[in-house]
């Protein structure tokens, strides 16, 4: 009975969801910024600029954006972050912080510091924007923000604005390589190393007058196809898939000590775990019929190629869980950035982004 309400409140929630997303801007408090921080799952383009990091700026990226347009974002169109802009009230996502002019980087609607392949620490990813560059250079932001608009204005106008922040799965990733089997101590010895950087992070974006905090947990990182073809019979990693659980738990129980110690830090935790975890278990209810495979790629599962110009890709991209071999496809990330922002509890704790945000 109990799974049968919650079925039902989720279903709900999602039919509700043409209603929301119609409501006039004003009533989403439209004077407010969104700042983004965080990799690959966030960045919509700065990349691009940077000479040899990871890039999503051919096609087929973008093969279901706006024009066929591949704009640096890992995906075949849009991605979470980009749905929450617009429940916040803004008509298109920041525009990456690389793209803007040095002399004009003020962003009144906010600014994208994410960068593909960063992580929490500084040792995770080569030739990226690692969040410690990215807080400084909001911290840079902040104090050009002072400047214009006098201490009491930038500190109100930053109070106002969403912080997203979606981090910490290649720190995962990197150390995955070093685990054993079953040891659960070198496992939480990871978590707390991370978690340790990240608390860091939070409290200087905090210190900067960050107060609005949506912040992504980690997910079934075992599953991803780059991962599941090297697991006997293409099943998930249950140890990767253990490690991003004791991540994403851990980074559940720094933002509620967070909010106890910071004077108004408030925060919706978007647990991509049991996103994830919940639409694998009845995955047809949501349209998708494949959660194994890479969309577009070339190999097993069309997750031993990247995906490239040459590649392959599906037809039925809505059907798909993953468009590559790490990144969801625009049908995934949808329907995620819809149960982080309208969602009950389950997915988004202690309250939604839209609760957050009328707050």
């Amino acid at each position: 009975m109990e799974k049968l309400q919650q079925a039902a409140t989720i279903f709900l929630f999602l039919s509700l969801i043409s209603f929301l997303a119609n409501l006039s801007t004003a009533a989403a408090a439209t004077s407010r910024a969104v700042f983004v921080f965080g990799d690959s799952t966030v960045d919509v383009g700065n990349s691009n600029f940077l000479s040899d990091a990871p890039k999503a700026n051919l096609p087929p990226y973008g093969v279901d954006y706006p024009g066929r347009i591949p704009t640096g974002r890992f995906s075949n169109g849009f991605l979470g972050v980009d749905f929450v802009a617009k429940a916040a009230g803004l008509r298109r996502s920041p525009q990456p912080f690389l793209s803007l002019d040095p002399n004009a980087r003020h962003g009144r609607r906010g600014v994208n510091f994410a960068s593909a392949g960063s992580g929490v620490l500084d040792t995770t990813g080569r030739y990226v924007v690692r969040m410690t560059q990215q807080i400084q250079y909001f911290s840079t932001f902040a104090g050009n923000l002072t400047a214009a608009k006098g201490a009491r204005s930038a500190a109100t106008f930053l109070n106002k604005s969403l912080f997203c922040v979606s981090v910490g799965s290649n720190d995962l990733f990197a150390r995955s390589a070093t685990l054993i089997p079953g040891n659960s101590t070198q496992k939480d010895e990871i978590v707390a190393a991370v978690l340790r950087q990240f608390a860091d992070q939070l409290r200087s974006l905090y210190e900067l007058g960050a107060r609005k905090f949506s912040v992504a947990g980690t997910g079934q990182i075992g599953c991803v196809p780059g991962v599941r073809r090297v697991v006997p019979g293409n099943a998930c990693s249950q140890e990767l898939n253990d490690l991003s659980l004791r991540y994403k738990t851990g980074t559940r129980a720094l933002l509620e000590q967070l909010g106890m110690e910071l004077e108004g830090f408030r925060y919706s935790f978007s647990d991509s775990f049991e996103i994830g975890s919940h639409i694998q278990s009845d995955p047809k209810k949501y349209g998708f019929t494949e959660l194994a495979a890479a969309c577009c790629g070339s190999g097993r599962l069309n997750a031993e190629g990247r995906c490239t110009p040459n590649s392959t890709y599906c037809g039925d991209r809505n059907q798909y869980f993953f468009w590559d071999e790490v990144h969801p496809t625009q049908a995934m990330y949808r329907l995620g950035a819809r149960l982080s922002i309208y969602g009950p509890r389950q997915f988004a704790y202690p309250v939604n982004i839209h609760n957050l945000l009328k707050n």
